[in-house]
């Protein structure tokens, strides 16, 4: 891995989401038939999930090892029309960024971005919606780094991004009620060969193999965003690695470099659990892996709050015309168990209690 050559080196994502990933919204429906919330009284209602919160908070983590200069150059290519595009798209957009490395003993920590002027208030490694000159500033960031400097051998994408998100309260790259979205790209796995014996190679340098610790399990990642962010916060986890199962990739990063590369099975479990996107580092350019990443990212709708508390067994929904039963009703909200895109149309119908 690469030692960060970046200044003033603070605490932090990505996020976002990602690539993601969207807000998470609370509103009463305006219904087209609406009845009062008298106990017995049927409400039925259509709605169409529209624009609401747009707000996405991204953490870009940089793997920066040995081999990983080519493959972050392609990313910062294809990151300005990526940010482009969600301007064009609504998308009220901030971005941080980490490593994979450990920086001053602590992953997790968040560095400037590379010839960014931000405008009085803003930090340095905060970039925002609205940004000029979004790919020199990509490009020069990752020119600027180190590449396989000391400590850079442990990666560590999801510990960086556990301790991110643990950290959100003093580096201000989260905002109350945003998505969060994590865009990550590495030719290794979680701690090079994700704690398996089994995947270090002739080649690896001695101590690859080190136990995986708690702060770098998906599971524990996901419930240190609901813990800082709410249980019902939009996170997605974007992965650019060498897919599980896809030797030709390996051999090709492999062949490339002294420094052998790895599936990316830990951050592939990750980008499944959190429904993000998943691109193989192997492609020529990275934008079909990106664009993946833009179309999870729509405003979306998560639970919405009620007239009245539906009585038990009442609640009926059908999605676009089709019947559906995956949400759960607590209270007055009635919680969707994944996302609803925008331009969704549901059909709601329930007695009151």
């Amino acid at each position: 891995m690469k030692t960060m050559n970046l200044k003033n080196l603070l605490i932090l994502s990505v996020m976002t989401a990602a690539t993601a990933a969207c807000s998470k919204m609370e509103f009463s429906p305006a219904p087209l038939e609406m009845a009062s919330s008298v106990p017995g009284t049927s409400v039925s209602f259509s709605q169409v999930v529209g624009y609401g919160n747009k707000q996405v908070d991204f953490l870009i983590v940089f793997d920066d090892s040995n081999s990983m200069l080519p493959d972050l150059k392609k990313l910062a290519a294809g990151l300005g029309d990526f940010v482009g595009s969600l301007e064009s798209s609504g998308i009220d957009w901030q971005m941080c960024m980490t490593t994979t490395r450990a920086m001053n003993s602590v992953w997790g920590f968040s560095a400037d971005w590379v010839g960014y002027s931000p405008t009085s208030g803003t930090p340095a490694y905060l970039l925002k919606k609205g940004t000029p000159n979004l790919t020199n500033i990509f490009e020069n960031t990752v020119n600027t780094m180190a590449i396989g400097g000391s400590g850079s051998a442990d990666e560590r994408g999801l510990k960086a991004t556990y301790n991110h998100f643990a950290l959100a309260g003093s580096n201000g790259c989260y905002r109350s009620g945003a998505a969060l979205s994590v865009i990550i790209v590495s030719n290794e796995d979680e701690r090079s060969v994700g704690g398996d014996p089994s995947k270090v190679k002739a080649n690896d340098a001695v101590g690859s193999l080190i136990p995986l610790e708690a702060e770098d399990m998906p599971e524990n990642v996901v419930a240190m965003a609901k813990q800082k962010f709410g249980s019902d916060v939009r996170f997605t986890f974007n992965s650019i690695i060498v897919k599980p199962g896809d030797k030709s990739c390996e051999a090709m990063q492999d062949a490339a470099s002294a420094s052998p590369s790895h599936e990316g099975v830990y951050y592939e479990k990750l980008s499944v659990l959190t429904d993000g996107g998943v691109g193989s580092i192997c492609d020529s350019s990275f934008a079909n892996n990106l664009n993946t990443f833009r179309d999870k990212i729509v405003n979306s709708m998560t639970h919405m709050t009620l007239q009245c508390v539906p009585a038990a067994g009442t609640v009926q929904i059908k999605i676009n015309g089709a019947n559906f039963t995956k949400f759960t009703v607590a209270g007055q909200v009635l919680k969707f168990n994944s996302p609803l895109v925008e331009g969704t149309k549901i059909d709601l119908a329930f007695d009151c209690q």
